[in-house]
């Protein structure tokens, strides 16, 4: 039999908890989250929320008016706030989401994903050689100011 209840801590959640059957074998576990328990563990707005869903990226079920959002949900939210910070576009993370979701299936699908962030990696990286060559030189140029103008 399942019920829902509430885990009264810091933050209320909505959970399915799952007793044993009749038989005595245990059903799978299934928790469901509110759109804030989400924003509050990944630190992010429910706008951000409610945005990636506009897009397609996380597709919680409803509840009259209520967001509830799986386990595969927030698994995608996670993934996809690392693409978002790692500088993936909307359209990029769309397809590492879609490739994820074959992830566990598939070792092309893992090597393709590892390619993306790969490519990103590199650009990253010649972002950041182009940083510190910038810093160096804004360095040069306020030591340059610091020498005293001789007339």
């Amino acid at each position: 039999m399942c019920v829902i209840g509430h885990i009264m801590d810091n933050y209320p959640t909505v959970r399915w908890f799952c007793v044993k059957n009749l038989t005595g074998h245990p059903r799978d576990m299934d928790s469901t989250y509110k759109i804030g328990d989400l924003a509050r563990e990944f630190d992010v707005t429910l706008r951000t929320l409610r945005f990636y869903e506009d897009r397609g990226l996380i597709t919680p079920a409803r509840a009259g008016t209520t967001r509830l959002y799986s386990e595969e949900d927030r698994e995608r939210l996670r993934v996809a706030l690392f693409c978002k910070r790692i500088g993936l576009s909307l359209g990029e993370i769309h397809e590492v989401l879609q490739l994820h979701d074959h992830e566990d299936s598939d070792q092309a699908v893992q090597m393709q994903i590892k390619s993306i962030y790969a490519t990103r990696l590199k650009a990253l990286e010649e972002h950041q050689n182009e940083v510190m060559a910038t810093i160096s030189d804004l360095q040069t140029k306020i030591a340059e100011m610091d020498v005293p103008v001789q007339h």
